[in-house]
């Protein structure tokens, strides 16, 4: 066994034999790395490699190989790596599970966030590749799951994690302990009670009118305690999902709301600071109640309204942009870097967020940003330009007709390039850094289903739309991989004298 490092440099080329020939792989900063043998021209490493089997399957395989510094970076291997208890890098992975939101927080010291999971298996298929070798009696400790809000694209795939456990194939299980598991305490109902069907304003819950607005009351804290009959079906699949976990070992079910920072007082020995920014509760009958939210002016929106805070403009009641304005929005910061999570937040509740901006009460600004709803026309260009973003990830995918929402729109686009604070912003759309390979002419094995499809021309995806970030506080690395395991695109970032933060190189071994 050798010694248990971690990547100290942006990127670091793994090379299968000492004069940098056949290159293997590139590990980034805080990658762990395995390191074998340390001479003074080059580290001997062990990684671990992905490669495809003929029925498709990605296996992972360890590897021996070599990091050789280039003469150019005047990098010593000693340069390279760093011992692990040394880790100071904060890891934010933004994964593509296509028309949903997931996203991976990993702190320097190893505890585990799940920010939502997706509508399908794709992120318990990334996840069970990340942390390979768990079983049931040795489970992967996740410190938190986060489900921003109750639509099925954001946690419809948490569940996946706990099937992986039967599947026939050893990598792709994964077994995990959940600690705690935050939420917006809005609980989807079935669409119909006994015979009829439900009106919109009784598919999140009991509500009460105060004048001239309707507020939800019925808030969940604990999920495992709602009636299954007041649970839609993917909310009846996660409440067992959480029950078996729970039986297991027992869980912290929590509902969030601005000011709940303590719930994430688990990072604070890491001096990583947490701020619950969102939903915005009110106060009725003494008890926290969340705002009905109506529907939004029908598009083309381009501007002309959405910095305007005081005009909602709004119609009706509607339980979708209900659910969708009241996600979970929360600013992690470490060091002198914040990041910016917004779930599925729309124009009005964005608005109403940036009032109390605005007003010192709440502070919006950070230099990574998950932009909200995967991009859709529903924002608010105010609420954007308070954050004031250096890096926008966009989270969406083409899956089929009936998902497909035009995300991003050029709209958001555009605007997250206006109100950036910096001429050249980066704006990443998951589904843009994915990479497919041109196949040939194929045939499904289905034969029933041959009949009706007939033959396809098929694509295969080679690097699924990843974006990585790193930082130590001071820095920042924003990268992706490639199609190509020589390319990757990747930017660097660091504070300079006045205190502002701006582009500097990336450092490659």
């Amino acid at each position: 066994m050798g010694r248990k490092c971690v990547v100290n440099v942006d990127l670091a080329d793994v090379f299968e034999t000492k004069d940098r020939k056949k290159l293997l792989k590139t590990l980034a900063w805080g990658d762990e790395v395995e390191v074998i043998k340390e001479t003074k021209t080059h580290l001997e490493v062990v990684v671990v490699q992905f490669h495809e089997e003929q029925d498709g399957s990605i296996v992972p395989e360890r590897r021996t190989g070599f990091i050789v510094p280039r003469k150019s970076s005047g990098l010593k291997p000693a340069d390279i790596v760093i011992p692990r208890n040394k880790n100071k890098v904060l890891k934010v992975n933004f994964v593509d599970v296509q028309q949903g939101d997931g996203s991976v927080i990993e702190s320097p010291a190893g505890k585990i966030m799940l920010v939502d999971g997706g509508d399908n298996q794709l992120f318990a298929r990334y996840l069970a590749s990340r942390f390979r070798g768990t079983s049931l009696k040795k489970p992967k400790a996740i410190d938190c799951i986060l489900v921003t809000h109750g639509d099925a694209d954001h946690f419809v795939g948490l569940p996946e994690i706990l099937k992986s456990e039967t599947n026939e194939r050893a990598l792709k299980r994964l077994f995990i302990e959940p600690k705690r598991v935050y939420h917006n305490g809005i609980v989807k109902r079935p669409g119909k009670k006994g015979n009829r069907n439900r009106k919109e304003v009784e598919l999140l819950g009991p509500t009460k009118k105060v004048g001239d607005e309707t507020f939800i009351v019925g808030l969940e804290q604990n999920l495992l305690s709602v009636a299954d009959d007041e649970m839609n079906g993917p909310f009846r699949v996660w409440k067992e999902t959480l029950r078996t976990y729970n039986k297991r070992a027992r869980l912290q079910l929590r509902r969030l709301e601005f000011g709940d920072d303590d719930a994430f007082d688990f990072l604070r020995d890491e001096d990583i600071k947490v701020e619950v920014l969102g939903p915005l509760a009110t106060k009725v009958s003494g008890k926290s109640a969340l705002k009905f939210l109506g529907n939004p002016p029908k598009g083309p929106r381009v501007g002309h309204e959405s910095l305007d805070t005081d005009d909602l403009r709004t119609s009706g009641l509607s339980a979708s942009h209900t659910i969708n304005g009241h996600s979970i929005v929360f600013r992690m910061t470490y060091g002198n870097i914040s990041y910016l999570f917004s779930g599925d937040l729309n124009d009005e509740a964005g608005r109403l967020l940036t009032r109390e901006h605005n007003k010192g009460a709440l502070n919006l600004k950070a230099e990574v940003f998950k932009v909200p709803h995967h991009g859709s026309a529903d924002f608010s260009g105010a609420f954007i330009q308070s954050v004031a973003p250096i890096v926008s990830v966009v989270s969406s995918g083409d899956e089929n007709a009936r998902k497909e929402y035009i995300h991003p729109r050029a709209t958001l686009v555009g605007a997250l390039g206006k109100w950036s604070r910096v001429p050249e912003p980066l704006v990443f759309v998951t589904e843009l850094v994915a990479f497919f390979k041109v196949e040939d002419w194929a045939r499904l094995i289905d034969s029933a289903k041959d009949k009706k499809r007939g033959e396809f021309f098929a694509f295969s995806r080679t690097a699924f739309g990843m974006v990585k970030t790193r930082t130590n506080g001071d820095r920042l690395l924003v990268y992706t991989d490639s199609g190509n395991v020589k390319m990757k695109e990747a930017y660097a970032y660091a504070f300079n004298d006045a205190g502002l933060l701006e582009p500097e190189v990336v450092v490659r071994a």
